[in-house]
């Protein structure tokens, strides 16, 4: 990280479970972003994207975490918003034998929560943001920053808005890449899967709030 030293870090993980969930258990206080500016997408990493973005909220509605998580950290890193706070839920939680870590539950429920997000997600960030101390809200800040650079919109290329379902007032978030474009225009017929429901809410199986 450019401005928090290791240390600082370790004692705002430390200071953040307290803070918020006084029985967990310890957590893993490194942030490692890998995300990095793309050159033009590939038709089949977009592809990928959207098969994992699908698939992972697939297995969390259902509660199996586990089988969810690798597929949310790929559509995550790709920039999809959903994924993103699904992902940093597991995170917080612990969940499907995830080890629970706060900096990482940050920095993904931050970075889903910023620009335009699921009502829902903006929700769950805002009254989460509320329990962390005052002291901490810098950290917090920097931690934020560093994934939205890596992983926002501008990052990965994925444009995320809020539409919603012709004659109701379901909101749901569709989120394209930008390169789709590229391909359209070459006469590829690229795009997203077919929506499915499983989008139009962030709530898991079982007793998950997302």
């Amino acid at each position: 990280m450019k401005r928090n030293s290791h240390w600082i870090k370790q004692a705002f993980a430390v200071c953040f479970v307290i803070a918020v969930t006084p029985m967990a258990s310890a957590v893993d206080e490194e942030l490692i972003v890998k995300g990095t500016p793309d050159r033009l997408k590939s038709p089949d990493r977009i592809l990928r994207g959207y098969d994992a973005h699908n698939t992972g909220g697939y297995y969390y509605k259902l509660g199996k975490y586990e089988k969810a998580y690798p597929y949310l950290v790929e559509a995550a890193e790709e920039g999809f918003k959903m994924s993103q706070a699904r992902l940093g839920y597991i995170y917080q939680k612990g969940l499907g034998g995830v080890e629970r870590d706060w900096v990482k539950a940050v920095g993904w429920l931050g970075v889903a929560a910023s620009r335009k997000a699921n009502p829902e997600i903006m929700k769950y960030w805002k009254d989460l943001k509320a329990k962390i101390p005052d002291q901490h809200m810098r950290m917090v800040e920097d931690i934020i920053e560093e994934y939205v650079s890596s992983y926002g919109s501008e990052a990965t290329g994925v444009k995320c808005d809020i539409n919603r379902t012709a004659g109701t007032h379901i909101a749901y978030v569709q989120c394209l890449y930008d390169d789709e474009i590229e391909y359209r225009d070459r006469f590829y017929t690229l795009g997203p899967p077919p929506p499915i429901q499983i989008d139009s809410s962030v709530r898991g199986g079982g007793s998950a709030p997302l």
